[in-house]
């Protein structure tokens, strides 16, 4: 009798890499220093946003101090916001992905913390250095030469032990989340180090300098950051509806598309250069529109079956918003960078908006959204920490405080431009007309500042929660 050959059974399909048994919640201190620190500096970069939005159109608003003058505030506001806030939020959001989507523990968990505290000790000197006066002039590098080479070493610090924790991940395909979060940790330091060495240690003479403040600019916005914050959607928004991405070919595609035309743009077109360099900038800048219509494309064919729970949790409320405002503000700069649109918006608030929304709309917004999800985790604790009317709070006050901000300097840029278009109208008397608008985007900025402090205070309700349970179990081991 011939012997019964059965098949072997097939192997069940793995999971998502979330649902996946393994993936570690461990935190060492390193992250929070680098999350709770960021958070600070939000509130920080808000407050003087608002100051200088009021000096705007009330220039006796602390006229008394040479260190509180509008050109100092604006440019702490931005290094409070990019180096304190977006740097950080990116790194310690990259090692929590790391380690939750490799399945590993973060390598150097000591050197994670050094590297913090000299991050925001080094952005803490900076900031101070500009408001007394010790100014690149560069915008987004208005930090000294000697803050950059503290920055850069403390970075070194957080990326190689990022890496190294990248390394240790268990063996197999990386989820799209990866990608972003691997692409930003090498594109800071590349963008970063250039522009210390053109601009400052041995700085280029005439429009080179602009030129490379240009690109350090556009990339520090649109791939740096932008990766940072398309990480975060391409984790949360499937994992928080609970289905898999629609597509990792357009993940892909948007990934790259991002990184090759995300680098070549944001030059003026009345810059002094070559025709040909701002020609370049323009397609760059255009052809941008592969990674946001590949980025739209997969999140429908994603959610469109569960637009009703896109609501249900609060992290991917603040995710999905900023993911819209992503688009909104991506759209914008395609649309600003055409000859025919920049010709009625250069030297207007046009170009401010867009910066706001995608800042404080799209960058700010999808760390929120990761830090409600991430932090109750690294804690031990449930969800349920955050206060649900905080919460709430915070989210309906960034959300209008950026709606109304970008509004409103999206209205007062189209019409100073067609006010300038028309020779009979003075730049005074331009000023003087958009003036009410200006006064709405004060209003707008007292919002976000309002949501910033709203999460601080949540976040404290957080950490004392998870202080008075480490006090309760080491009274029961005692």
């Amino acid at each position: 009798m011939s012997a019964m050959v059965f098949p072997a059974p097939k192997p069940a399909p793995a999971p998502p890499p979330w649902q996946q048994p393994g993936a570690k919640d461990s935190c060492p201190a390193g992250i929070l220093m680098l999350l709770a620190g960021a958070a600070l500096w939000l509130l920080a970069a808000s407050l003087c946003g608002l100051a200088v939005s009021l000096k705007f159109h009330a220039p006796g608003f602390l006229a008394s101090e040479g260190y509180l003058t509008y050109g100092r505030l604006r440019a702490a506001q931005n290094a409070a916001f990019l180096y304190g806030f977006g740097v950080p939020s990116a790194v310690g959001l990259g090692l929590w992905f790391f380690c939750r989507l490799g399945r590993a523990t973060v390598a150097g968990p000591v050197v994670v913390a050094i590297g913090a505290t000299l991050w925001h000790g080094a952005v803490a000197l900076g900031v101070a250095a500009i408001l007394c006066g010790k100014t690149t002039g560069f915008d987004y590098f208005e930090m000294p030469v000697w803050c950059a080479r503290v920055l850069m070493l403390a970075f070194l610090l957080l990326g190689v032990c990022a890496l190294l924790t990248f390394h240790q991940r268990d063996p197999g395909p990386l989820y799209p989340s990866q990608w972003f979060v691997v692409g930003s940790l090498f594109w800071f330091p590349w963008i970063f180090s250039t522009a210390v060495l053109v601009l400052l240690v041995v700085p280029e003479r005439g429009a080179l300098q602009a030129l490379t403040a240009w690109w350090y600019a556009y990339n520090f916005d649109n791939v740096f950051l932008g990766f940072t914050g398309l990480a975060s959607a391409f984790y949360f928004i499937p994992k928080l509806i609970g289905r898999p991405l629609h597509s990792h070919y357009l993940a892909a595609l948007a990934f790259w598309t991002l990184a090759l035309f995300g680098s070549c743009g944001g030059i003026p077109n009345g810059a002094p250069l070559p025709s040909w360099i701002i020609s370049l900038a323009v397609v760059g800048t255009v052809l941008t529109a592969v990674p946001l219509l590949a980025v739209a494309a997969n999140f429908y064919q994603t959610v469109y079956k569960d637009l009703n729970a896109m609501d249900a949790d609060p992290a991917l409320r603040f995710t999905y918003v900023g993911l819209i405002f992503w688009l909104i503000a991506g759209a914008q700069q395609i649309a600003g960078a055409l000859p025919q649109v920049s010709a009625l918006t250069d030297f207007t608030w046009f170009g401010a908006a867009q910066k706001e929304l995608f800042h404080y709309g799209f960058f700010a917004l999808t760390v929120f959204g990761a830090l409600y999800y991430i932090v109750p985790r690294l804690l031990g604790l449930e969800n349920s920490a955050w206060r649900p009317k905080l919460l709430k709070i915070h989210f309906y006050s960034s959300f209008l405080g950026v709606l109304i901000c970008y509004v409103a300097l999206l209205v007062t840029g189209l019409e100073q431009g067609i006010l300038l278009a028309s020779p009979g109208n003075s730049f005074t008397d331009v000023l003087r007309r958009t003036m009410f608008p200006l006064r709405m985007s004060t209003l707008g900025d007292l919002l976000v500042a309002g949501g910033a402090c709203i999460f601080l205070l949540n976040l404290a309700g957080v950490l004392s929660k998870a202080c008075c349970r480490c006090r309760a179990e080491r009274k029961e081991r005692a």
